[in-house]
């Protein structure tokens, strides 16, 4: 069941990134959400993660996001901690590979949505050029 409560919520989550339905991304997201591990030790919250997507949907700048090595940390009643890469692909061709914990949390109106990110790696990989 766990496994496809996360399976669920991120093929969600990706569907909004490929069609850049931001209201569908959103109604995925907890309005209590904290990013911990961004550069400079910021902290990003709700607001400023829609800012971001709602920048990134018009400007047509992310492209698809994907994941791979889920692996499952927390099992809760109501909260899921998993561990998984995050590949995001720009329109550019460049990608980003997010090495990250997330939880989910069964909300009050029994939605599961992202409550908390921990970010410990990333790396960019630049388009490769075919000659």
């Amino acid at each position: 069941m766990p496994q496809t409560i996360i399976g669920n919520w991120l093929k969600q989550l990706t569907r909004s990134v490929e069609t850049r339905d931001l209201d569908a991304h959103m109604r995925l997201v907890s309005e209590r959400v904290q990013i911990y591990g961004l550069p400079g030790g910021q902290i990003i919250g709700y607001e400023q993660w829609k800012k971001r997507r709602h920048t990134e949907f018009s400007q047509a700048q992310l492209l698809a996001l994907d994941y791979r090595l889920l692996n499952i940390k927390t099992i809760t009643g109501r909260r899921l901690g998993f561990h998984v890469e995050e590949i995001m692909q720009a329109c550019n061709g460049m990608r980003v590979f997010v090495d990250k914990d997330i939880i989910l949390e069964l909300e009050a109106d029994e939605h599961w949505r992202v409550v908390e990110e921990t970010i410990h790696h990333w790396k960019v990989e630049q388009a490769q050029k075919i000659s």
